[in-house]
């Protein structure tokens, strides 16, 4: 990998952008090779939130939400375990290779990351947790604002291979991908005790909508122009979630209640995002619907050639993720290409990969 200062004056001799030599001197794996070909579309992807974009930071972190270990990943670089929470890529991956960058997107701790990492992107991202700060108290996992304090860090780094300049502009022309707001919802205030005697659940909407107002508002500070900001999916008929009825067969139904939460906490974030572009006077802050394209894959699997949208692959696909998705007390399925969903609470690997194609277009290409 050569030095800051080497490519600095390949710059200057062939009058090119920093980021389009940064894609073509990348290493191999996560730095880059995949993606298409091609001049990438942005030079780097900066990623914030929770599971569903975590690459494996929570690796590094002493907590129990982790997927460091079989069957995670089996899918994925000969089947070994990353701390993606499915069997395979998700979506930064999948969006990094679109944006033609790199086929994976590293993790920004616990990673031997080459310069070539930095400058086409990385994920902050940590499983478990939310824009309420006690989402990630709870399953002892880094809070959102550790996510900026590690992005600050990130941004001296790489200062030190691009030089000042060089690295204000990547910044500034990056697609900041953000994710959060599922496990404030399921897993604190459906679950813990605090906050529902704090807040009924509109007022705990509009609280966590403030919180993520807040965090964009200081990505955009720290530089960042780019930003999709994700929705939260169906969260009450995600596996984990939905629970068993008396109703006549039995059967397990969505949980409505914490779909509506869903649906309004959308409502309320895509509102914000709106008031957003006019506050900042920036036209490239996108709120991205993935409640609808997970919904349909759920109520339809069929449409999508799925099999099996009410459990996920591992164990029973019932309960079982993070620890309890494991080789010795969860064996998988045969076939997880026709699941929705790898464990009770994530998407398999094609199910991410159907829901970028379906998002790409119609969210993050008007970002660019």
């Amino acid at each position: 990998m050569e030095h800051g200062s080497v490519k600095l004056l390949l710059l200057v001799v062939f009058c090119v952008s920093p980021w389009q030599v940064a894609a073509t001197t990348t290493a191999n794996g996560t730095g880059g090779g995949g993606g298409g070909g091609g001049r990438p579309r942005v030079p780097a992807v900066l990623v914030f939130g929770d599971s569903i974009v975590d690459t494996g930071n929570n690796n590094a972190v002493l907590t129990l939400t982790r997927s460091n270990f079989r069957p995670y990943g089996k899918d994925l670089n000969g089947g070994e375990p990353t701390g993606r929470f499915s069997n395979g890529r998700i979506p930064p991956d999948f969006l990094a290779s679109r944006l033609g960058l790199k086929d994976l997107v590293p993790a920004y701790l616990g990673t031997d990351l080459t310069d070539g990492d930095l400058l086409t992107g990385v994920s902050f991202a940590s499983a478990g947790t939310g824009y309420d700060p006690l989402t990630s108290t709870l399953v002892a996992v880094l809070p959102m604002q550790e996510e900026l304090n590690m992005f600050a860090e990130y941004k001296e780094k790489l200062a030190g291979i691009a030089g000042e300049a060089a690295a204000a502009r990547i910044v500034s022309e990056s697609l900041f991908l953000v994710s959060a707001g599922s496990d404030d919802i399921a897993n604190n205030y459906y679950l813990a005790p605090v906050r529902p005697l704090q807040y009924d659940i509109s007022s705990y909407v509009d609280f966590l909508a403030n919180l993520a107002s807040d965090f964009i508002k200081q990505l955009h500070r720290q530089g960042a122009r780019r930003i999709a900001v994700l929705g939260v999916p169906p969260i009450g008929c995600v596996p984990s979630q939905r629970r068993s009825v008396d109703a006549a067969g039995g059967g397990r139904e969505c949980d409505a209640a914490q779909n509506r939460a869903a649906r309004l906490f959308n409502a309320k974030l895509e509102q914000e995002i709106v008031c957003l572009r006019e506050t900042l006077q920036l036209q490239s802050i996108g709120y991205v619907d993935i409640y609808g394209v997970l919904d349909d894959m759920i109520v339809d699997p069929g449409k999508y050639g799925f099999d099996v949208s009410t459990r996920g692959c591992c164990g029973t696909g019932e309960f079982e993720v993070t620890l309890l998705c494991n080789q010795l007390t969860a064996t998988t399925c045969a076939d997880d290409r026709k699941f929705v969903f790898w464990d009770s609470f994530h998407p398999t690997e094609r199910a991410y990969s159907i829901m970028v194609d379906y998002l790409y277009p119609r969210y993050v290409d008007k970002l660019l």
